[in-house]
């Protein structure tokens, strides 16, 4: 029996891990799950079963990998497992061409293409398509979506998600879009989703080395107030920034799109954020240091 392939693609911070989440949580089928993403694993804790390296065994019979580079050998392993999954999903990074992924299951034979899902953030899609860094990674995933997720409907405007919308379809016209919020999806969409196209591209991927990764760790703790400073001060350039930090408020997950930032309650010891922006990027580890609390 061919397993269904399918790969959840989009740009930083366009909504991926919650639509992960929400799969996982709907608990109709047993997911495994790889993660090819430049920072860690953000699966929702409630489904944490077990962890051991980089594989996280979950509650609802699913399991998750953190893969980094090693994509063709980490599904390897996952098929010669025996481990019984209906379906195989992969995170894509936020920076990669989804459909080099995608092409993976037109040549293994245990596998059968399902359906590239996109998520596109509706509240910055026009600007992504315009900047001259994230522009092409950006249109190229759109491209090679079978259906895209215009997603953060709810942090947009009506004249905001009217021209995301337009942006989408002037890319691709009679593109399948869907307009969601918090990655919310109607239950059937991915059963009326059409086939996949199925055809081998020749062009190029993506490259990844045209962004700067950026990568802070420290044994202390953020000072709250301070660090609310520091992240509202960051550059443009920065376009994307996650991880764990304690701070003299808690521990917290810090989640960071743009100029939009979010800290909530976690568990963390100690400081480890991720983050990835152009190559301009530069100075975030002064800013950083000087919201130590002490410093």
């Amino acid at each position: 029996m061919r397993l269904p392939f399918t790969v959840i693609g989009g740009f930083l911070g366009a909504g991926k891990t919650t639509l992960l989440n929400r799969l996982l949580h709907q608990g109709r089928r047993r997911y495994a799950v790889l993660v090819n993403d430049f920072g860690s694993l953000n699966i929702d804790a409630t489904l944490i079963a077990g962890h051991s390296g980089r594989t996280l065994q979950l509650t609802n019979g699913c399991a998750c990998c953190s893969l980094g580079g090693g994509l063709l050998d980490g599904l390897g392993d996952l098929l010669d497992s025996g481990q019984p999954f209906d379906q195989v999903v992969v995170e894509a990074s936020g920076v990669a061409d989804p459909w080099r992924i995608a092409e993976v299951a037109l040549v293994e034979p245990r596998l059968t293409l399902d359906a590239v899902l996109v998520l596109a953030d509706a509240t910055r899609l026009p600007a992504q398509l315009a900047d001259r860094y994230v522009g092409e990674t950006v249109r190229r995933q759109l491209l090679a979506a079978d259906l895209v997720l215009l997603n953060k409907r709810d942090l947009a405007s009506a004249a905001a998600l009217a021209e995301a919308r337009a942006a989408a379809l002037a890319l691709r016209p009679g593109l399948r879009l869907v307009e969601t919020a918090q990655a919310a999806l109607p239950d059937d969409v991915l059963d009326q989703a059409p086939p996949p196209r199925s055809r081998f591209r020749a062009e190029a991927a993506a490259h990844e080395d045209s962004f700067r990764r950026f990568l802070y760790q420290r044994e202390g703790r953020f000072d709250h107030a301070a660090l609310a400073r520091a992240l509202q001060a960051m550059p443009p350039a920065l376009l994307r920034l996650k991880g764990f930090c304690a701070t003299t408020q808690g521990p917290a997950l810090l989640q960071m799109v743009g100029a939009r930032w979010t800290l909530s309650p976690a568990t963390a010891d100690g400081i480890a954020l991720v983050g990835i922006g152009t190559p301009e990027l530069a100075g975030l580890a002064p800013a950083l240091d000087a919201a130590l609390a002490g410093s």
